[in-house]
């Protein structure tokens, strides 16, 4: 009895081995890919809020905590998904010196994003434009107007 009993053992769990190993790499591999698919779906349909506070916005310790927590609850209600598509995006900006805030979240918690928290901010449509619309009188001609030097010399 010689070593050749030793090597046939060793090789024949070594294909056993190898086939378990490939064949689980195989189901994680299609898992991991399908998961990818999944968040790629979640990121391309995502929700934008834009909330524009007045002037005199001063929030209290209180609306503030109950902003976050709620900002918090989003995973929950999204469920189970991938956590990058899971993830809100605040954004501050400001045009013309009026405060912009965009909440960015996957499109399930949409309507959880559009509460209203705060009492001095208005929940407004983020690709919409923010000026203020013209007034116009009918019967009345439009004011000429004026070139910047002659307004910066009046």
């Amino acid at each position: 009895m010689g070593p050749s009993w030793v090597v046939e053992a060793v090789w024949g769990v070594r294909w056993w081995t190898l086939a378990v190993v490939v064949g689980g790499a195989a189901v994680w591999g299609g898992a991991w890919w399908w998961w990818l698919g999944r968040a790629r779906v979640m990121l391309s349909d995502r929700t934008v809020v834009a909330l524009v506070p007045a002037a005199g916005f001063d929030p209290s310790p209180e609306e503030i905590d109950r902003h976050a927590a709620r900002l918090a609850r989003v995973p929950a209600v999204v469920g189970w998904a991938p956590r990058r598509a899971m993830a809100v995006r605040l954004r501050l900006s400001s045009t013309q010196s009026q405060l912009s805030y965009r909440l960015e979240g996957p499109s399930q918690a949409a309507a959880l994003l559009q509460l209203q928290d705060f009492a001095d901010v208005d929940v407004v449509d983020p690709y919409a434009s923010h000026e203020a619309p013209r007034i116009r009188f009918e019967g009345a001609p439009p004011l000429p107007k004026k070139s910047h030097v002659e307004r910066a010399g009046a």
